[in-house]
């Protein structure tokens, strides 16, 4: 049986970052723009994997627990490269679906001397969870759920929320765009689920103000995040909890919400309170965007427990 399981994207990130690359104000946007067909030199080139349920199976493992995850990939050189970071933080993974005719997906992220990124992604695989591809039996005997963006697939959605709410499951979820535009449109059944924990940034919370009623009556807890300024941890529609932002210097950003999700949930799993819940969220995530890629600052609960 396993502790958590995460169901999420399983991707390749490839960093890269120069000095060279221009900016440009155009109204009120800010544009990073480059020649066309001509070679710029970049300062830094790295491959790492990263992707929702990649990323926070691998931080509730550094956690100490028994993690197996739910993702779709493609037969490729790139899909190694995840299965081996899998071996290698002791994730199982039995449950992924490894499909020869798709790519397994990634991301080009593009880091600016300010530090600001523009991000290009293809999805490949990760946007292809099917109903048939939720493993119902390890979902009823795992211990917690935990559930990220799968790119709005509407069946994969539904027949998890069936399954949680049939079997009692204790579950969060840190939904993706295609999930918001979803619940915005009311094309997700939510009857009889209890959600134990949903994780949003300011952006989206303030982007779901349609159905932010029924997510506080299906929620026991409403976890807001709003980078380094802090956050607001609702319950029963009330405020429970603010926190203030760790004040650190980020040199990347990605894998931030993860890494507060993880730290969160283990805090909950380990019997903490809401601000100690909150705690070790911040400082896992601060520890995260110190570094490049979204798990290299990834904590064990040994140094989580140092740090708060």
């Amino acid at each position: 049986m396993h502790d958590v399981i995460s169901i999420g994207s399983s991707l390749v990130d490839i960093f890269v970052s120069s000095q060279k690359f221009h900016l440009k104000k155009e109204n009120s946007a800010l544009w990073l723009c480059e020649k066309y067909d001509e070679k710029v030199e970049v300062d830094s080139f790295k491959v790492t994997t990263g992707g929702g349920g990649s990323n926070t199976a691998v931080g509730f493992s550094r956690m100490g627990f028994k993690v197996g995850v739910v993702s779709e990939m493609g037969q490729d050189s790139w899909s190694e490269l995840i299965l081996n970071d899998f071996k290698n933080e002791q994730v199982d993974a039995s449950l992924l679906i490894s499909e020869r005719k798709e790519e397994t997906g990634g991301s080009v992220i593009l880091s600016a001397p300010d530090g600001a990124r523009t991000i290009m992604v293809h999805r490949g695989a990760a946007s292809m969870l099917d109903a048939k591809d939720i493993p119902d039996h390890a979902l009823i005997n795992a211990r917690w759920i935990h559930l990220s963006s799968i790119s709005g697939q509407q069946a994969a959605l539904q027949k998890i929320f069936a399954l949680i709410s049939n079997h009692k499951k204790q579950f969060s979820w840190n939904p993706g765009r295609a999930e918001i535009e979803l619940l915005n449109s009311g094309k997700l059944n939510l009857t009889g689920l209890n959600i134990a924990a949903l994780f949003v940034n300011q952006n989206e919370w303030e982007s779901l103000v349609p159905v932010q009623e029924q997510l506080h009556r299906q929620c026991v807890q409403v976890i807001v995040t709003n980078s380094d300024k802090g956050g607001v941890v609702y319950q029963s529609g009330k405020i429970a909890h603010q926190y203030e932002g760790e004040k650190v210097v980020a040199a990347d950003g990605t894998g931030a919400g993860d890494s507060f999700a993880v730290g969160y949930i283990s805090a909950i799993l380990n019997g903490a309170s809401i601000s100690q819940q909150a705690n070790w969220g911040k400082k896992n995530a601060a520890s995260v965007v110190q570094k490049v890629g979204g798990k290299d600052g990834l904590l064990t609960k040994e140094e989580l427990k140092k740090v708060v």
